[in-house]
């Protein structure tokens, strides 16, 4: 689990972080930092009981080569750049995220982790691709026993899948739904919430009223997209790290 740090402001965070996402994956955290050695950088490093290493180039060149490593199952950078007081989210981290090939967590500043992911936000759109995404990550969570809320969110102009059914029926399409998008939870840990409107306003919404330690996405790695409006907000306005996955277009 590879954490890049900048400053040693955000440094501990993002350590912290990148330790409870490795244990969620069973990897071991590893500091990594674009540029030269910072005796700041070493001493967080130190603190938190990681290695640190440097690399060379371009931060976006050099860390997404790092992360390329077989050996890497994930990146985990800060949300905000250089110009945090510009823009919600830093320029680098914008740019990591598009091309990096793996999943890459964003962590906000204002988060407050805890040494574990005990429990995981799943928006899923209702697409196999989305759900191809994510299934890594559901079956990890499942597997570490986390409490998984899927939430699906239909467009306020569409009905609700089940609107006017009866109960049975709405269990049945809650129960097909998981069945076909997240096999690799079990019913002990999953929990399914269907609501009404636009996609990032429910998530939000939903990790502000609850104590997730986490929502993970899939998505398009472009921002010329609609869904780049959704992932900037949250990236934004989460109060938990945000866990991006590629989606990918192979039929």
């Amino acid at each position: 689990m590879l954490a890049a740090i900048a400053d040693d402001a955000a440094a501990s965070v993002v350590l912290s972080v990148a330790i409870a996402v490795g244990n969620l994956y069973a990897a071991t955290a590893q500091a990594v930092h674009a540029g030269e050695e910072q005796a700041a950088l070493a001493a967080a490093a130190q603190d938190a009981g990681v290695a640190l290493r440097t690399v060379a180039g371009p931060p976006v060149e050099g860390l997404a080569r790092a992360a390329a490593a077989e050996d890497v199952a994930a990146l985990v950078i800060g949300a905000r750049g250089a110009h945090a007081g510009k823009h919600p989210v830093g320029s680098t981290a914008l740019e990591l995220v598009t091309v990096v090939q793996k999943p890459v967590v964003v962590v906000s500043l204002a988060v407050a982790p805890g040494p574990r992911i005990e429990s995981v936000l799943v928006p899923l759109d209702g697409t196999i691709a989305s759900a191809a995404a994510l299934h890594e990550t559901v079956r990890l969570a499942s597997n570490a026993a986390a409490e998984i809320t899927v939430v699906h969110v239909e467009p306020r102009h569409s009905a609700p899948p089940f609107e006017d059914h009866r109960p049975h029926e709405v269990d049945a399409w809650s129960k097909e739904f998981i069945a076909r998008f997240c096999p690799s939870a079990t019913e002990a840990t999953l929990e399914l919430r269907v609501e009404d409107g636009k996609p990032h306003e429910h998530v939000l919404d939903i990790l502000r009223q609850s104590t997730y330690d986490l929502v993970a996405l899939g998505w398009s790695q472009d921002f010329a997209r609609g869904r780049a409006a959704v992932v900037r907000r949250i990236f934004a306005e989460s109060p938990v790290p945000v866990l991006l996955t590629p989606v990918r277009d192979d039929p």
